[in-house]
């Protein structure tokens, strides 16, 4: 029997992946998420733009990936199928989860947890396609 392994490639391409449905999400979503977050593109510039926000956001989705990859490893995960419904699970409980909860105790509006948890059902879905779906036998 073949031992799964981590495929680098396939966790760099899975972050790049995320990386760019972010941006088609909120891109898509950016009037109800700034009027969700009380933002103005003059208060994001004023803050030094959102290149900041950009880095620590594919620096997560490779850390992300990669952890996923490790649990995709321990759990024997290798096809798009079981790959794309962990993902899912993964990115609309634990994720999805926390972001309710947190924004619960911030006073957030539910709409804004609505818009981020959403965000991360989807991402962590094509995360966990990738993942489960790319080769990594050794």
């Amino acid at each position: 029997m073949k031992s799964l392994q981590i495929n680098y490639l396939a966790v760099l391409a899975a972050a790049v992946a995320t990386f760019i449905l972010g941006a088609i999400w909120y891109v898509s979503m950016s009037g109800p998420w700034m009027e969700l977050t009380g933002l103005t593109e003059e208060k994001i510039q004023s803050g030094g733009g959102d290149m900041s926000a950009m880095a620590i956001s594919f620096i997560t989705y490779v850390l992300g990936a990669y952890a996923m990859a490790l649990l995709f490893k321990s759990m024997n995960i290798s096809t798009l199928q079981t790959g794309a419904m962990t993902g899912a699970l993964i990115g609309a409980f634990l994720v999805g989860g926390n972001i309710f909860t947190n924004n619960a105790y911030e006073m957030k509006p539910i709409g804004l947890s609505i818009l981020n948890a959403g965000f991360s059902a989807v991402s962590c879905t094509a995360m966990g396609a990738i993942l489960g779906a790319w080769k990594k036998y050794a």
